[in-house]
């Protein structure tokens, strides 16, 4: 017999949601191996685009120095979509949020593959970023229907099935791109969607859990236009100047729209982020470590990303040397000089600390580990967390990205080097992977589920936006040098455009590394404040 939505207007200790409370262990493991597959497409969605942009702009060439948007864009469109599809899955139910999500991204990523225009390109891409609030839900999700036994165990393998699709992306791409266009990577997210939107569909029972409330209208256009005008500065700031007044305008209108988005829900009669759940400590926390966590976890994936396929040692000096001659060449145009009189003259100062690997190589020699260590550890994250509680955990991830990050200081000449200092990441990426959508289930309440992931989501955006803000800048800030040392006249030019614009210096590196030693530091100190999360899991029972 069918039995209707469970209806919920006040906090309850526990309502029915459909819990599977006596269903086999086979029948949760295929529902929560589901819902975790569904979730991979977020990872793709990344590393897909992150490797296919050299070769998307030669077919765009109209688009020019606007290939950022593809990642800006997506980041944008998922910044916006969280906390918006978060609080409609409690209103509507969360399985049906997430196929909507997945079959408007599926959209998406069609569109891109068929696509000769750029602006209906971007406009695939934007429908791409409404899978991300998919990750967020889908904790909920599983929080509602795996028996309360097993929820922090499910969460913690859910979170730590992210890191294998972001290692499965570009051993996918990078095959796939090796035989065919970079269109195949559109059209393989696009079925891929498609196979796991009907896996959720036949094997994922819809929660019964429903929030009798409306949509905030005025507080999501205010919500979602103040994430936007803050993402946009984050993510473009560094190629329009961090302090000019075009760029700042963007962060100021976003900052104002955020500050009357919280007056307005003071007063809202169904807000779509509750201000009492945003001041509550135990929330409160969570979001300022997670923030913190995620600069950690996207600024040192950017590091070793570019450590390990940047030029280095001999190709490195080779590129300097192939700048310096292009210099002194046309030098030698505008002067009517002998190239061969004025070349000794110019040089390009700066020492390229790459590892010249190819992205197959970095992601079967360091990411292949690392993904081993996010499922491995996750799950006993989760099952720590239900007999000693998750401070300990939250405090311990900080701990290793601030290891990482240190021992990445000192050693990342080598393959090897770049590898074993990964190590420590890869468990503090696991710990985090596992931590994170559990400490958010003991601080939600059950049908605030949705809202509270919206919350999570919105701060670890900024999280990672700020993360790669950062790191452009310093990169930035320290590119290489030409030196034109001639009789009587010497001068430096940084080379901020040119084939070698996006190399940086080991001094970049460096400082950056301590940057966010540093932000893990702060995590580690927090994580240690988080008395709440002192006591055993529940699965949210205590919520």
């Amino acid at each position: 017999m069918a039995i209707g939505p469970a209806s919920v207007t006040e906090p309850t200790e526990e309502v029915d949601t459909g819990r599977l409370e006596d269903a086999s262990p086979r029948r949760v493991l295929m529902i929560v191996l589901a819902i975790v597959a569904a979730t991979e497409i977020v990872p793709f969605h990344y590393s897909f685009i992150s490797m296919s942009v050299r070769l998307i702009g030669p077919d765009f060439p109209s688009a020019g120095s606007q290939l950022a948007w593809l990642n800006t864009l997506y980041a944008l469109v998922g910044g916006v979509a969280v906390p918006v599809a978060g609080k409609l899955s409690d209103m509507v139910g969360k399985k049906r949020v997430i196929l909507v999500c997945l079959l408007l991204s599926t959209i998406g990523s069609a569109v891109d593959a068929l696509t000769h225009s750029w602006t209906v390109l971007l406009v695939g891409r934007a429908l791409q970023g409404l899978a991300f609030p998919v990750l967020a839900i889908s904790y909920g999700l599983i929080r509602d229907l795996v028996p309360r036994r097993m929820v922090a165990v499910a969460i913690a393998v859910a979170g730590g099935g992210t890191g294998v699709g972001a290692v499965l992306g570009p051993l996918a791409g990078g095959a796939l791109t090796d035989h065919y266009s970079w269109r195949s990577l559109f059209w393989f997210c696009t079925l891929y969607s498609v196979v796991t939107g009907l896996l959720m569909l036949l094997l994922v029972p819809e929660t019964r859990l429903r929030v009798r409330s409306r949509l905030d209208y005025l507080g999501t256009v205010l919500l979602g236009a103040g994430i936007a005008l803050v993402l946009v500065y984050l993510s473009r700031g560094s190629d329009w100047g961090w302090g000019r007044g075009t760029s700042l305008a963007w962060l100021i209108g976003g900052l104002v729209l955020l500050v009357l988005f919280y007056a307005w829900e003071t007063r809202a009669p169904d807000p779509i982020m509750s201000p009492a759940l945003l001041r509550s400590s135990r929330l409160g926390s969570l979001l300022v470590w997670a923030f913190l966590l995620n600069v950690c976890t996207q600024g040192l994936s950017y590091l070793l990303g570019y450590l390990a396929e940047g030029p280095g040692g001999a190709q490195g000096e080779a590129l300097k040397q192939q700048v310096a001659v292009g210099a002194a060449q046309q030098a030698a145009q505008q002067s009517g000089a002998p190239l061969a009189s004025i070349q000794q003259f110019f040089t390009v100062h700066g020492e390229l600390p790459g590892l010249n690997l190819t992205l197959f190589q970095f992601t079967v020699r360091i990411l292949l580990v690392m993904s081993v260590l996010y499922v491995l550890v996750a799950p006993l994250t989760g099952w720590s967390a239900t007999r000693f509680g998750l401070r300990l955990p939250a405090a311990a991830c900080a701990f290793f990205f601030g290891l990482g990050s240190l021992l990445l200081y000192y050693f990342h000449g080598s393959t090897l080097q770049l590898a074993l200092c990964a190590l420590p990441l890869g468990v503090g990426a696991g710990i985090f992977l596992g931590t994170v959508p559990n400490m958010l289930i003991e601080a939600v309440p059950q049908e605030q589920q949705g809202a509270g992931a919206g919350m999570y989501g919105v701060f670890g955006s900024f999280g990672s936006a700020t993360a790669t803000a950062v790191a452009a800048a310093v990169m930035a800030a320290h590119p290489l040098v030409l030196h034109v040392s001639t009789p009587g006249h010497e001068s430096d030019t940084k080379l901020q455009s040119g084939a070698l614009a996006q190399l940086s210096t080991e001094t970049a590196y460096t400082r950056l590394f301590l940057i966010f030693a540093g932000v893990a530091l702060v995590g580690l100190v927090v994580g240690l404040l988080m008395r709440q999360y002192r006591k055993p899991a529940t699965g949210g029972l205590q919520s």
